[in-house]
C-alpha cells in the first residue's frame, strides 16, 4: 500500500513547482524591465541637464564676450543703435516708436541671424561642443546719473543691456540670458 501512496502524491504535485517557478520568473522579468526603464529615463534626464548646462555656459560666455567688447571700446553710445537691430545694436523697446513692453528678442520680426557673434570682435576661441556659436545683441539704455556732488557735464558712463542666445549640443536646447553693463 505504501508504494501506491507515493505514486498518488507524486501525481498530485506534478506541475506545481513549474508554475511557481514561472511566476517567480515573470515577477523578476517585470522588476528587471522596470529597473531598466528607470535607468533609461535617468540617462535621458542626465543628458538633458548636461545639454542645458552647456547652453547656459555658452550664453554666459557670450555675455562676458559682449562686456569685454564694450570695455575695449568697440561699442559706445555714439554708434547707431536702431529698431532693426542692425549688426546687433538695438534700440530698447522703451525708446522705440511706438513703445513696446516686449523685450528685443520677442519683438515681431526679430531674428537672431546676423547679430553679433561670439568672439568676432574679441578674438576668443569658438565655444566647444555646441551646435552653433552663441550670438548676442546690445541695447544702449542711456547714461547713469552723476554721483552726488558732480555735475551733469562731468560725463556719466553709458549703460548697455546685453541679451545672449546660445544652444547646447542639440539645436533644440536654447538658453537666453540678459545682463546690464555700464
Amino acid at each position: 500500500m505504501k508504494p501506491r501512496c507515493k505514486v498518488a502524491l507524486r501525481g498530485a504535485q506534478r506541475g506545481m513547482a513549474l508554475i511557481t517557478s514561472l511566476l517567480f520568473m515573470v515577477a523578476a522579468l517585470i522588476l528587471g524591465v522596470s529597473v531598466m526603464s528607470t535607468n533609461v529615463m535617468q540617462e535621458r534626464m542626465l543628458g538633458n541637464a548636461r545639454d542645458q548646462d552647456l547652453a547656459m555656459q555658452a550664453a554666459e560666455a557670450a555675455l562676458r564676450d559682449a562686456e569685454q567688447e564694450i570695455a575695449a571700446g568697440f561699442v559706445d553710445a555714439t554708434l547707431l543703435f536702431n529698431d532693426a537691430c542692425a549688426n546687433g545694436l538695438c534700440t530698447p523697446p522703451s525708446q522705440r516708436t511706438p513703445r513696446s513692453p516686449l523685450p528685443v528678442h520677442l519683438q515681431p520680426g526679430f531674428t537672431w541671424v546676423g547679430k553679433r557673434a561670439y568672439g568676432a570682435n574679441t578674438g576668443v576661441d569658438p565655444f566647444p561642443m555646441v551646435s552653433g556659436q552663441p550670438v548676442y545683441v546690445i541695447e544702449f539704455l542711456g547714461f547713469l546719473p552723476p554721483r552726488p556732488g558732480r555735475s551733469l557735464t562731468a560725463g556719466s558712463p553709458p549703460v548697455f543691456r546685453i541679451t545672449a542666445r546660445a544652444t547646447g549640443a542639440r539645436t533644440s536646447t536654447v538658453v537666453i540670458l540678459q545682463s546690464v553693463f555700464g
